[in-house]
């Protein structure tokens, strides 16, 4: 079974659910960590912004992840992006003040008015096969 890192991504040798032989596709993990200290740095650095400048920016950023990273397969990377933004965003709300500490009801509330993008694959498995090459 061999391993490649190309682009980002790790391909390796895989099945599908039939049995049948496949390549899969992950963020690779350096890249994955890149993306997750990029975005936790602009978020410690816009905390102080109005919310709705906050989110806009925030989504502009999950958004160029998505469609980079947004192929057939690697939908549990994009979840686990998803869940680190939410939960470091809720931290960096709560730190604006000794005072404004932010509960999970709270912020939930918050974000039914300000959603978080959330994460769409670009190039589902349909897509896909009609890429490769014959």
């Amino acid at each position: 079974m061999e391993t490649i890192y190309f682009l980002g991504f790790t391909h390796f040798c895989s099945r599908n659910r039939k049995g049948n032989f496949m390549i899969g596709r992950k963020t690779e993990k350096t890249r994955f960590k890149r993306s997750v200290k990029k975005i936790t740095d602009k978020m410690r650095e816009i905390r102080h912004w109005k919310v709705k400048d906050q989110i806009k920016k925030i989504n502009e950023i999950l958004r160029g992840h998505y469609n980079y990273y947004g192929i057939c397969g690697n939908f549990h990377a994009l979840i686990r992006l998803y869940n680190k933004v939410e939960r470091f965003w809720r931290k960096m709300l709560s730190s604006r003040s000794w005072k404004s500490y932010i509960t999970w009801d709270k912020f939930n509330q918050l974000k039914k008015n300000f959603p978080i993008l959330q994460p769409r694959l670009k190039i589902p498995s349909e897509k896909m096969k009609s890429y490769a090459m014959l």
